[in-house]
This record gives structure tokens, C-alpha cells and sequence, in this order.
């Protein structure tokens, strides 16, 4: 698909659509096709990418674990940076999300809600 395409049919600015195709370009997830019949293709089958590998080619993590990463530095320091009793919920759900979204591929999201939602049973149940 070509840019303006993407941007389209995702109802998002073509600017937009550009910078993160950029970096999926630059993270091996797509490669850009020049010329009259160009775009961007995947590097490789839909069903062997994972959400959590094209979701990490965008350089953030998945999910950030402290809400104060950064606030030490401030005036007055948060006063659980040494003993925060949240920072094992959030490295929990890092992970469980982390878990999911590595076993989502690209394929499985181009099917209906009705069998994400079956798969993502199957896998709570084994």
C-alpha cells in the first residue's frame, strides 16, 4: 500500500502514517518499494510477525513501568522510589501484556473480534 493509502483507510494523516512507517522501515518490520507501483510490504508473512515484535520496532517499550520514571530528578522526589508496592503490579502486567501480544501475529488480526477473542481463551485455558 502506498502512503496515502494507509493513511486512508486508517483515517490518519499522511504525516503521521509516514513517521511510523518510517520506523517500521527502520525496525525490519516493512521495506518501501519505489517507483510508479510502490509502497510498503511486510518483510516477512504475516503469520510469523508478532504484535509485540512490530509494537518494539518502534523503540518504546510496551509498557513503561513507573509513572515517575524521570520525577526523582524534580524539586521533591517521589517518596516511593526505593519502596514502591506498585512497581511489582505494573511489572506483572508488563509482562502478561508482553506474553499476549507475542503470540498475536498480524494474520490473527486481520480475522473477525469473534476469533481473536476465541483464541485469546484457548490461551488462558492451556
Amino acid at each position: 500500500m502506498t502512503l496515502p493509502e494507509l493513511a486512508e483507510h486508517e483515517r490518519l494523516s499522511e504525516a503521521l502514517v509516514a513517521k511510523v512507517m518510517g520506523k517500521l522501515r527502520r525496525g525490519g518490520v516493512v521495506t518501501a518499494v519505489r517507483g510508479r507501483d510502490g509502497g510498503y510490504e511486510l518483510t516477512a508473512p504475516p503469520n510469523t510477525l508478532t504484535v509485540a515484535a512490530v509494537l518494539r520496532s518502534l523503540g518504546r517499550p510496551l509498557l513503561e513501568g513507573c509513572f515517575n520514571s524521570g520525577y526523582e530528578t524534580a524539586k521533591d522526589p517521589c517518596p516511593h522510589v526505593s519502596d514502591c508496592s506498585l512497581r511489582p503490579i505494573w511489572e506483572h502486567l508488563s509482562s502478561e501484556i508482553t506474553r499476549l501480544l507475542d503470540r498475536i501475529t498480524l494474520a490473527e488480526l486481520l480475522e473477525k473480534e469473534r476469533y481473536v477473542r476465541e483464541q485469546i481463551a484457548e490461551w488462558q485455558a492451556s
